[in-house]
């Protein structure tokens, strides 16, 4: 075969790898979950609200593959009165390791816009915060982890839903599974990005919503961050074009 050819078949290739992967789903195993925590920061619980995909049920093998991002809609309106609005600081998701596993992997979370599209959806757009890399693991008892990252500390508050994104940096061996709720799987609500854009997870054969979601924060009377996310994205757009 000549090089000509050798390089028009891995072109070829390149759009196929994400279609090559099919969700394998099984019920998790009975048991609570396993947590795996780098949020250090005391938090008063009576000050917290959750919003997203906190049931889990389904494990998704012979999907994760590394090098990726995983979004989870998110809506705060349903969150109860506080006087000074509703800060996001740590995202959790659900992971199922079938071993031990002794290295770590290399993920950051964040949170992203929700964005209208054509399709009368609402997909995951611009960033609007990302953490750094965290390391998750080891792992030593195998099972369901619910895996507990936090937030950049200039997060802005919630005054609209968004999308909780988790950024999955490197592909390695022994990758875990994913999770989700116990479904059917809703549509625009769980998206999965590898490189070719945002690709909506029903449409793959997911059998639930990814178990992913974000602890808000409710800020005293004088909240850190009062403006809205449509004036703090615009200052990191222009910051990042300075």
């Amino acid at each position: 075969m000549t090089k000509t050819a050798i390089a028009l078949t891995a072109v070829l290739l390149l759009p196929c790898l994400g279609a090559a992967r099919v969700p394998m789903s099984e019920p998790l195993p009975a048991g609570e979950p396993l947590t795996f925590s780098l949020d250090s920061t005391t938090r008063d619980p009576g000050d917290l609200w959750d919003v997203g995909t906190e049931e889990y049920y389904w494990v998704v093998n012979s999907w994760l593959a590394g090098e990726e991002t995983y979004d989870v809609y998110a809506d705060p309106a349903g969150c109860p009165e506080c006087q000074g609005g509703w800060k996001p600081v740590s995202v959790t998701f659900y992971l199922f390791w079938e071993s031990a596993f002794a290295g770590s992997l290399s993920v950051s979370v964040g949170i992203r816009e929700a964005a209208s599209t054509s399709r009368d959806c609402q997909e995951p757009g611009a960033s609007i915060c990302m953490s750094d890399p965290m390391p998750v693991g080891p792992v030593a008892t195998p099972g369901l982890w619910a895996i507990t990252l936090p937030l950049p500390d200039d997060a802005p508050l919630a005054t609209e839903p968004f999308f909780a994104t988790v950024l999955f940096h490197e592909t390695r061996d022994q990758l875990p599974a994913l999770v989700t709720d116990r479904g059917p799987c809703a549509g625009c609500r769980s998206w999965n990005d590898w490189g070719e854009g945002p690709q909506e997870l029903c449409s793959h054969g997911f059998p639930g919503t990814l178990s992913i979601f974000t602890t808000l924060e409710c800020q005293g009377a004088t909240p850190v961050e009062t403006r809205s996310w449509t004036a703090i994205k615009c200052m990191y757009r222009t910051q990042a074009r300075q």
